[in-house]
């Protein structure tokens, strides 16, 4: 037998140590993708009350140093941060087959499901949330450095920044970094060119790919582009447009000239989302 079909195989028999510690049954597998496994439960007390666990299997591999670093740092931070924008975290534990932890269940699914049916009035909520989400993570110094439309969580009319396996928490006096993390697609240029960036202006990146998506309805992720991102921006978006504004400012192909998020929130204020940043002041 292959070692990864094995691998998932033994995962499936060791998930039930999960679910017996936290008196869970299982419903349903979100995610199979080896050496990450995410299913949906539902407690055996109360039959209304869904979670999911995510599973990082271990299998004594250089593979299973990998899985336990981007487990312990995904904890680390979700352990720390609190935030409505931000996904949480209900606990967590090492078993003798994977590391675990257990979040609440969101019905909506991600930002990419959402996409097609996005109109004006959403995207520019969503945005904003967005917005005072990584404010927050960035006051932390937390990068996230993988945010995209599949790590971004929907429930009740809002975002929840989700997935910080590839997050990294930043000393206060240096933010650079020098090891490349996240979907290719959502790299920023300067990742490609230097061996040092700032893994801040490299989310901030992230977010102006984000929002492109939110504004032209469509996943950079599973559709081919015919033109360029920002080519699409300037043809199709007029030039007094805070849209274009907003992504020509953050898609910016030079890592000094892209706005901070500090930066982004003061051009938004002096815009038509300021009523929406007013109400979001105390996050």
């Amino acid at each position: 037998m292959y070692p990864m079909k094995r691998n998932t195989l033994e995962l499936r028999k060791y998930q039930e140590d999960a679910c017996h510690v936290y008196n869970f049954e299982v419903d349903k597998l979100l995610h199979n993708h080896f050496p990450v496994k995410v299913f949906q439960v539902r407690s055996k007390q109360d039959r209304n009350v869904k979670k999911v666990i995510k599973a990082f299997f271990k299998d004594n591999t250089d593979v299973e140093n990998k899985v336990a670093k981007h487990f312990l740092s995904e904890v680390a931070v979700l352990a720390t941060v609190r935030h409505p924008y931000i996904m949480g975290m209900d606990s967590m534990g090492s078993f003798p087959r994977y590391f675990a932890y257990v979040m609440p269940f969101y019905e909506d699914g991600t930002l990419t499901k959402v996409l097609p049916s996005m109109h004006q009035e959403m995207s520019d909520e969503y945005f904003v949330q967005l917005c005072a989400a990584v404010n927050y993570l960035h006051n932390k110094k937390v990068a996230h450095r993988d945010l995209k439309t599949d790590n971004i969580l929907i429930t009740k009319k809002k975002v929840l920044i989700a997935d910080f396996g590839l997050s990294d928490i930043l000393p206060t006096e240096d933010t650079m970094a020098t090891q490349r993390k996240g979907t290719v697609v959502y790299k920023s240029p300067e990742q490609f060119l230097k061996k040092q960036f700032d893994p801040f202006k490299c989310d901030m990146f992230a977010l102006g790919v984000v929002y492109w998506c939110m504004v032209f309805k469509v996943n950079v992720l599973s559709h081919e582009i015919e033109e360029p991102m920002m080519e699409t921006v300037r043809n199709r978006l007029s030039p007094s447009s805070i849209d274009r504004l907003i992504l020509t400012n953050l898609l910016e192909y030079q890592p000094e000239e892209r706005l901070s998020i500090f930066e982004l929130i003061f051009l938004m204020e002096e815009s038509c989302f300021s009523h929406r940043i007013a109400k979001l002041k105390d996050y």
